[in-house]
């Protein structure tokens, strides 16, 4: 088909070339979360062969989900910095990476993954005394610095071109129901990407953007005519179809059942504490015969450090897998018409 062609094209052109570049990106997060690690104590302690139990005794760690995760990524790892000999845990020979050999072969363009990378590890250890930081907290506590980071992230040529495939998905009935109709995008950012959004739609469809965090709604009301200017100049005025901005949850939207002709999910469902719900809700808003399109990062390709990175928040489920995706979808009846392996979907309500 056509549409998944140019969608691979994208992917292709824009994203393909810098997969060096994200597997390097995936590096910065692995070295966070190892730091985090050994900053704590746990590779000095495990110098000596330990159980699952001394551990959790000794570095007050709490038997979980998480816990155990952890602990099976670092044994997985292709560098494994600990080793597994029958019930016993312990340190590998290999040596841990220098921040100085890490920032002097990171490419300047993706170095604010290093920002965003050191600033969420650092709430691993927390996490794994079972004291998670509130996702709220963590972004708003941070006196912005965060936000500005994740601003900068979208800013990316990697994401810029993942949006670009998500749109060239669609079909010319697809983007004829967005031509003046409404659309909700969940996980609004700082306001950057509904900025692209609108751009990406001419300025003709109705956009709504929420946040589950209060501080970014605030920032994306304040800084998308910025965005705009900065993006394109030259851009159409934006008198009648001003993005709207609103604080809410995705697991519990604030809009009666059928209020969009569309619904736009881009990376975000992994940081919802509950994505089959968030898709329910998805649905239940989208109207009979209305869009709900996107992208999402799943299992097992999703970067697992990321995702240790990700569950830092509480309440934040992480990513799941491709058949868990399908199967909470499947049961309001639809099927996502799929392309790429970057997760990028489509599909329609039925009527």
């Amino acid at each position: 088909m056509f549409r998944k062609a140019k969608a691979w094209w994208y992917v292709a052109k824009n994203i393909g070339p810098s997969m060096g570049l994200a597997r390097q990106a995936d590096d910065l997060f692995r070295f966070y979360v190892l730091k985090a690690l050994d900053d704590d104590g746990l590779f000095k302690y495990l110098q000596e062969p330990r159980t699952y139990g001394h551990i959790l005794a000794e570095m007050g760690y709490v038997d979980s989900d998480y816990t155990r995760g952890m602990l099976d990524i670092l044994i997985s790892d292709r560098k494994p910095m600990i080793v597994k000999e029958g019930n016993f845990y312990r340190r590998s020979e290999l040596p841990m990476q220098k921040l100085e050999d890490l920032v002097g072969s990171t490419p300047r363009k993706i170095r604010v993954f290093l920002l965003m990378a050191d600033g969420m590890s650092r709430n691993i250890p927390q996490r794994l005394r079972n004291e998670p930081v509130e996702l709220l907290e963590s972004f708003e506590e941070d006196g912005r610095q965060l936000l500005t980071k994740l601003d900068t992230l979208l800013g990316n040529r990697i994401y810029s071109a993942m949006r670009s495939a998500v749109f060239a998905l669609l079909t010319a009935e697809d983007r004829a129901l967005l031509n003046g109709g409404t659309l909700l995008e969940v996980g609004c950012g700082s306001g950057r990407e509904t900025a692209e959004i609108w751009l990406k739609t001419q300025g003709k469809t109705h956009i709504t953007g929420i946040d589950v965090v209060p501080g970014v709604v605030k920032l994306a009301d304040q800084n998308f005519e910025m965005f705009l200017k900065e993006i394109d100049p030259n851009h159409p005025s934006v008198d009648g179809t001003r993005p709207a901005f609103k604080a809410a949850s995705a697991t519990q939207l604030p809009f009666e059942d059928g209020s969009f002709d569309g619904v736009l999910c881009l990376w975000m469902l992994h940081w919802t504490s509950d994505p089959r719900q968030a898709i329910g809700e998805l649905v239940r808003v989208t109207r009979p015969g209305g869009l709900i399109f996107g992208a999402q990062a799943m299992k097992p390709l999703a970067n697992p450090y990321f995702d240790l990175v990700f569950r830092t928040s509480e309440n934040v489920n992480g990513f799941f897998w491709k058949e868990d995706f399908m199967r909470w979808f499947g049961e309001h009846g639809l099927v996502p018409e799929m392309a790429t392996p970057t997760g990028i979907f489509r599909m329609r309500k039925q009527a």
